[in-house]
């Protein structure tokens, strides 16, 4: 089974657009066991669509098109897709039925255009759209697929996931099986040296490295009727090798695991942060439920507030520095006294791309992690990488420091 995508839209290629339906639609079709084997990106223009989709149908299975649905002039999809598989563009009167009782439920009255969005090719099946008015197109034509579904992520993701992904899955003779792990704080090339030899002693299993700025992705992949048990042995090898780096053995954000420790030690946690302006409050506070443990968050970005809000001693600021181990745990104890909770962490550093120095470089962060009744603990990191980048990484040190902390590790 191959599966190609093509993506449509001038924005994805102009840069103005990041294009994470790629990204969602490889990782769906990788769960059901599913390879993407290719994927291009391609502007809105009728003969560059009919040629890509052309060129796809003769490579593979089922070809997935997204962008280039909805009903304006650069909306072109539809129609170069009836010019690929000969098929005149129809009205569906069923489809129009559909849109206008959604509208009549949100009591809305229908668009100018919504009509355009009832045409369809002739003889395609319609995948339903309940979060906008671009319904997907299915087509089958000589036992090859093609499947179209709009631009707009938080519609394309619904219709991918529950219609096209299972049909594609439907028809897979020898899935692919895959374990994905997450990891933080080791580089990609030390965890390469890691598990250099067991990728050599187990040609049978494929191992990816997927870096990111947060930390790097493992996935394990196999094949076959004993591909599970293949992986789990597998899993067993990998996992002492990577001690503390492993974090999760499953795709997830170091927040949701540091939030389910919390909640685990029924814990509430507080935030003291300069340098991330409120990054590490803001990926506590994206997961679900996080209201069961955080308690509040403290931006401190000038000295002042940090004396002021936390009741870091100024001297202390003037002797050692705004960026240094004393004033990193003077602000996790301030927040800790302050807000009453079992635990705070705090941050401060130097992100850029002013303000280094010799002694203090860009990207030299203080982490303290404070407990009630427990020995406050501070490290120090140096991070690489633009502003940007520093702040995210320093959000991630943080995270994973107290991780260990809650685990009973010191470090």
């Amino acid at each position: 089974m191959t599966v190609e995508l093509i993506t449509i839209g001038a924005e994805l290629l102009s840069g103005h657009t990041l294009n994470t339906n790629a990204r969602y639609i490889g990782e769906q079709l990788a769960l059901a066991g599913v390879a993407l084997s290719r994927q291009i990106s391609i502007p809105d223009d009728h003969d560059t669509i009919v040629a890509a989709i052309r060129e796809s149908l003769g490579r593979a299975d089922w070809v997935i098109v997204s962008g280039g649905l909805g009903p304006t002039n650069d909306d072109i999809t539809k129609k170069a897709i009836a010019r690929v598989f000969n098929r005149t563009l129809v009205f569906r009167d069923e489809i129009l039925t559909l849109l206008k009782e959604r509208y009549a439920r949100l009591g809305r009255e229908p668009g100018p255009y919504l009509d355009t969005q009832a045409v369809q090719p002739a003889d395609a099946e319609f995948v339903p759209n309940e979060l906008g008015t671009a319904v997907g197109i299915l087509l089958n034509d000589g036992g090859k697929w093609l499947a179209a579904v709009p631009g707009v992520p938080r519609e394309m993701r619904p219709m991918i996931s529950t219609h096209i992904v299972p049909k594609i899955a439907a028809q897979v003779k020898t899935a692919i099986h895959s374990h994905t792990w997450s990891t933080t704080g080791w580089p990609e090339s030390r965890l390469y040296a890691a598990l250099e030899l067991l990728i050599h002693d187990h040609p049978d299993i494929s191992v990816a490295f997927l870096p990111s700025e947060l930390g790097v992705k493992l996935r394990f992949s196999a094949r076959g009727a004993d591909a599970q048990v293949a992986l789990e042995r597998f899993a067993g090898l990998v996992r002492p090798r990577l001690e503390d780096a492993l974090y999760a053995e499953h795709d997830t954000g170091l927040e949701e695991v540091v939030g389910q420790l919390l909640r685990d030690k029924q814990m509430t946690i507080s935030a003291a942060e300069s340098c991330t302006g409120g990054l590490l409050a803001k990926r506590l506070t994206d997961v679900p439920g996080a209201s069961s443990y955080v308690v509040s968050g403290y931006v401190v970005y000038a000295n002042r507030a940090k004396t002021e809000l936390l009741g870091v001693d100024p001297l202390l600021i003037e002797k050692h520095g705004a960026v240094s181990e004393p004033v990193a745990r003077a602000m996790a104890e301030g927040a800790l006294a302050r807000s009453h909770t079992d635990c705070s962490i705090s941050v401060t550093g130097i992100a850029g791309p002013d303000g280094g120095t010799p002694e203090k470089p860009i990207g030299l962060v203080w982490l303290a992690i404070a407990l009630k009744g427990a020995e406050t603990t501070a490290r120090e990191v140096r991070l690489m990488g633009n502003r940007e980048m520093i702040r995210a990484r320093a959000a991630q040190a943080g995270l994973n420091m107290l991780r260990l902390r809650l685990f009973g590790d010191q470090q």
